[in-house]
């Protein structure tokens, strides 16, 4: 009889009745708002600014709402262990001093404010990152209850593809010799994504994830590229890397719970002749092309990232 009736998680529960936040209050850019909840990948080449549109949305979410920001708690894992924090101030900084208004000494301090609501891990794995989002909101409670969670990043996505697929090639040999029939392996990203699904049901945040793009489709214009980390989410049309190691990426008995991508990125640099190599203007700061895609929708949204020694921009 108890078998018959309907049972659900907690967490299940508060993501049916938490409200879905207005989309005023989300983060203006791509001529749309990209709000709590929302799972952003950003996808490109090496220095394609990737990184720096990043930086963007961070600085977006910690000023306070009276300089046009959410006044949230920005999360950063920095799998590469290379995040900038001077150049994230600096850029902070130019923001308030140029875009807002304020004078230096008054940029100063609404900086130093803001940053503290800016968290940074720095993994060396990605266990060890699928274990501190198991673990997050136990320090979200214990730091900062008081304070929400705007932005979740994960910076970059592709650090560990490397020594996680040398991983799965050897369980690959293990399967074929020593391991018996029935047995199932799943990949460490699996966990990461199961524990970041689970964290962002009750709390919200805007997810981003930023990789590499390896497998260009266009021959060789980097406009889109095939997803090369199983099972990260992909849209409905962005096809993912056909991969012998996918073979051994048996599902997880819950990967429909798994996170699901609301929108895609794509940066190309301005001029795909010269491709990581920057597009120079007469001011000296480099022009990327930034391609928006959404689920089941082939429509794509152009906008320009405009990245300088003193500032960065973005326009349609």
């Amino acid at each position: 009889m108890l078998a018959d009736i309907h049972t659900e998680s907690l967490a299940e529960l508060l993501a049916q009745v938490h409200p879905k936040q207005a989309a005023s209050n989300g983060f203006h850019i791509f001529g749309s708002s990209l709000g709590r909840g929302d799972t952003l990948e950003i996808q490109g080449g090496p220095s394609s600014g990737k990184t720096h549109l990043l930086f963007h949305l961070i600085i977006d979410c910690i000023i306070p709402f009276q300089h046009a920001g959410c006044a949230d708690v920005a999360i950063v894992f920095d799998m590469d262990h290379s995040f900038d924090i001077i150049r994230l101030n600096h850029l902070l900084l130019r923001r308030l001093t140029h875009s807002v208004g304020l004078d230096t000494s008054a940029a100063e301090f609404v900086a130093q404010q803001s940053l503290k609501r800016l968290h940074i891990f720095r993994p060396t794995s990605t266990l060890q990152l699928a274990a501190t989002f198991s673990h997050l909101a136990t320090y979200h409670s214990s730091q900062f209850s008081g304070e929400k969670i705007g932005i979740v990043a994960i910076d970059s996505m592709s650090s560990r593809y490397w020594p996680d697929r040398f991983i799965a090639e050897q369980v690959r040999n293990s399967f074929t010799s020593h391991i018996q029939p029935g047995s199932k392996h799943v990949p460490p990203l699996q966990h990461v994504l199961l524990a970041l699904e689970s964290f962002s049901r009750i709390h919200r945040p805007l997810v981003i994830m930023t990789n590499w793009g390896l497998h260009s489709l266009d021959n060789g214009v980097a406009s889109l590229y095939r997803q090369h980390l199983q099972p990260l989410p992909t849209l409905s049309s962005l096809p993912a890397q056909p991969d012998r190691i996918a073979k051994i990426n048996i599902r997880h008995p819950y990967s429909e719970n798994m996170l699901k991508l609301t929108v895609h990125v794509t940066l190309q640099n301005i001029d795909a002749n010269t491709w990581c190599s920057s597009s120079e203007t007469q001011d000296g700061s480099a022009q990327f092309l930034v391609l928006l895609r959404k689920p089941n929708s082939s429509s794509v949204g152009k906008f320009i990232l405009s990245i300088s020694d003193e500032d960065t921009s973005l326009v349609d």
